[in-house]
């Protein structure tokens, strides 16, 4: 399972089955997708490629302007974990804003992929100014002896799934609603970086992390979440927010790891979002506070730590 980084790198390739796409999330449409490029290639013995870009194309001409659901390198694991055989996961860059649709096909997918199949969404776009699109992949089948399978759109409770429609999910922090359509839960990771540490005073210590800014955020408030810390897993309370009750300026994702008392600051750890508890709260005191964050606290572990040993015991 390899993965390539740029153009050059292609070692001329037979044969093969590629599917294309910025592939943000690696949500249920886009695993129908590769899951079809997979079983093509395994059925004819032929490497399954997904072409992808490491930075959003939106990104290349208006900076900042798409957040990402899922790092580039998550990207690539979760590609490999879908069985995909190659990776090509290329900068968006001068070079693909030049290139034109038949250049692309020609150069790209015939001479260095060898693409024997091509399977795209039914809104794939491609190339200079976007010239590119399935009926100019049609068209250009017949010259290049390749075969296309455009994919109708996934629907899940009547909505379209897409990237789009994902990343407004989760600004709106409907994290519960985001697994239907990822097919797994919203998740960030970051370093744990030290703070003011004004939990630990009331008793509710946190692990702030610090997230790349390119990731997209939930909704500020208090989040159940699962947090990963190396090979284990722990339940948490986690807020995102900017602290009002103590006046805070600064944007902050900490979390409160129940039944955990270790040193992790500089570790990098992954937080999994279950479900939004509530909103984000200026309380009147400290002590208001402290009682509401038991309250939190409490949710969290009657319903998932007391659910999982249940399960456990049965």
């Amino acid at each position: 399972m390899a993965t390539i980084k740029s153009i050059n790198e292609i070692d001329n390739i037979n044969m093969s089955v590629i599917t294309i796409g910025n592939f943000d999330g690696l949500h249920k449409g886009h695993q129908v997708l590769i899951k079809k490029a997979v079983e093509y290639g395994m059925k004819n013995n032929i490497k399954s490629v997904a072409f992808t870009f490491e930075n959003h194309p939106g990104n290349y001409f208006v900076p900042n302007s798409i957040k990402n659901i899922i790092s580039n390198e998550e990207k690539i694991n979760r590609l490999k974990n879908l069985g995909i055989d190659l990776i090509v996961s290329i900068p968006f860059d001068e070079y693909m804003t030049k290139i034109s649709p038949q250049e692309f096909v020609e150069d790209i997918l015939v001479n260095k992929l060898g693409v024997e199949k091509i399977i795209v969404g039914y809104d794939f776009t491609f190339a200079r100014n976007k010239e590119g699109n399935t009926d100019l992949l049609k068209i250009l089948s017949h010259k290049y002896k390749y075969k296309l399978d455009v994919v109708k759109p996934i629907k899940i409770n009547g909505m379209r799934v897409s990237s789009t429609y994902i990343r407004s999910l989760v600004t709106q922090g409907s994290v519960c609603d985001v697994k239907n359509y990822l097919g797994y839960n919203y998740e960030i990771e970051g370093i744990v970086i030290h703070s003011k540490k004004l939990g630990r005073t009331i008793g509710f210590p946190t692990a702030n992390i610090e997230v790349d800014k390119d990731m997209i955020i939930p909704k500020n408030g208090i989040y159940a979440t699962k947090v990963h810390i190396e090979d284990k897993m722990y339940y948490g309370a986690t807020n995102i927010g900017y602290n009002p009750t103590v006046n805070g300026e600064k944007l902050s994702i900490e979390t409160n790891i129940l039944e955990f008392n270790e040193d992790i600051y500089g570790k990098v750890i992954k937080v999994e979002f279950l479900e939004r508890i509530r909103d984000e709260k200026k309380f009147s005191s400290l002590d208001e506070l402290k009682s509401q964050l038991e309250k939190d606290t409490n949710h969290v572990f009657k319903k998932y730590i007391c659910k999982t040993i249940e399960y456990m015991i049965k």
